[in-house]
């Protein structure tokens, strides 16, 4: 017996085939729809989550504001309030700091003075350690800074990028030079190579406003920063 060879049939009819293959499109369109969602959710997610916010300054400007941690600092509010220590605490001309007023002095330990502007500088350091270091300053401070016969200032050549030693806490190496003009004795230079230790810390805010005695409105500005000095030791690159 012998068999007669026939045309392969297709495995469904061809009407059968277009419905499949409308099937698996529209599943395939539903699957790229359904990625699209969900990346999209992530993405709104993420961006509500940063909090990006404006908002207007005194002078009438704004500026965009992101929520971030509370124990964060931009690494260049460091370097600037590091840097404005340096030049507060070596920064003697025998005035008042933005007056053309004589400086009396701040007592330490009711023996020595230090000028009003270390005094200042002192404030944005830890309490205790700021204290201890006015006492030192007070023995090598010469009294011809309170007569007008003393000046002194301070440059800083170099400040690193802040590194965090751990969460709100960052060292920062600073290289700066002293100079010193005593009337009659002429300058010197002295250098003053260190390594900070800064924290952050709260912001103090004023309950009492524009109303606060200058002894408060000086705290709330050298602590504006949210910034303190807790060590210095000397730099060793």
């Amino acid at each position: 017996m012998s068999f007669k060879s026939s045309s392969s049939q297709p495995l469904l009819p061809e009407s059968k085939n277009t419905l499949a293959l409308c099937f698996v499109l529209l599943t395939s369109l539903v699957g790229i729809l359904t990625i699209a969602v969900i990346f999209n959710s992530f993405s709104l997610k993420s961006l509500s989550q940063k909090k990006v916010t404006f908002v207007q300054l005194k002078d009438g400007s704004t500026a965009s504001v992101i929520e971030a941690d509370g124990s964060y600092r931009e690494p260049k509010t460091i370097k600037t309030f590091v840097s404005n220590w340096v030049n507060l605490t070596w920064g003697w001309d025998g005035k008042l700091p933005g007056t053309n007023e004589p400086d009396p002095g701040i007592k330490v330990k009711n023996t020595e003075k230090v000028p009003t502007s270390t005094w200042m500088a002192s404030l944005m350091m830890e309490s205790e350690f700021g204290e201890a270091s006015l006492v030192e300053l007070a023995q090598i401070i010469p009294d011809g800074v309170f007569e007008g016969k003393t000046r002194s200032t301070a440059y800083v050549s170099y400040l690193s990028e802040p590194r965090e030693i751990q969460k709100g806490v960052w060292e920062i190496d600073v290289i700066a030079t002293r100079v010193v003009l005593e009337q009659g004795i002429g300058e010197s230079r002295q250098p003053f190579n260190r390594t900070i230790t800064v924290k952050a810390t709260e912001v103090p805010i004023s309950p009492l406003g524009e109303n606060a005695n200058l002894i408060e409105k000086t705290v709330n500005s050298m602590r504006s920063a949210g910034l303190e000095i807790t060590k210095i030791v000397e730099y060793n690159p």
